[in-house]
């Protein structure tokens, strides 16, 4: 039971991470899709609404993430809100990796000036070689994270055979003191191990 506990907030984890990664890969769509406005001519404010119409028919069957920010967006560059302020509370608000740097990226070069378009371009370039980057990274660690995940039940799987098919066997581990102690720093060496195999398999860029 105390495995429950933490179980679950492993699932919770799990569940945060894999909301950042649909919002990094939405992220992506957006900014290929800026580039593209950048690239034919667009203004940084014209940019929003086709962005958003892009975005509607690429997210029509299921709910996007970025897409209402989008359009709060949109509605404060009408009100005449700076382009650079609204982009930097939109990447606060995020607390995407990806969105920050632009964001910073973006306010820096309109205050020292020079070429705005082709220095967010560089960038939006550079996010996506990362992006590359790492989806090769998990591409490749894919069948490791697998069998990480195997040898993670496998204890438990083996515990719950016992149990069904041969109770006695376990008894002692659970009818004494001695075996409660023993069994309980066997859970908390594999949780641990758990952990590290995690992060063994998680590499940033």
């Amino acid at each position: 039971s105390p495995y429950l506990i933490l179980w679950y907030r492993e699932q919770r984890e799990k569940r945060e991470k894999k909301k950042r990664q649909r919002f990094k890969q939405e992220g992506k769509d957006f900014f290929q899709s800026f580039m593209n406005c950048l690239e034919a001519g667009y203004s940084l404010e014209e940019s929003i609404p086709v962005i958003i119409e892009e975005m509607s028919m690429l997210y029509a069957d299921r709910q996007s993430m970025i897409l209402s920010e989008l359009v709060v967006m949109e509605r404060k560059l009408q009100m005449n809100q700076a382009f650079d302020t609204i982009f930097y509370e939109f990447a606060r608000k995020s607390r995407n990796e990806d969105f920050i740097q632009f964001s910073f990226v973006l306010k820096t070069a309109k205050k020292r000036g020079g070429n705005l378009i082709r220095i967010l371009e560089e960038t939006i370039r550079t996010i996506h070689q990362k992006n590359q980057v790492e989806h090769e990274i998990e591409t490749i660690l894919s069948g490791r994270v697998f069998e990480k995940n195997i040898m993670k039940m496998i204890p438990m799987f083996l515990i719950c055979y016992l149990k069904i098919f041969s109770p006695s066997y376990l008894e002692i581990m659970y009818d004494t003191l001695a075996g409660r102690v023993c069994m309980g720093i066997s859970l908390i060496i594999m949780y641990a191990a758990g952990r590290l195999a995690d992060r063994m398999v998680e590499i940033e860029v």
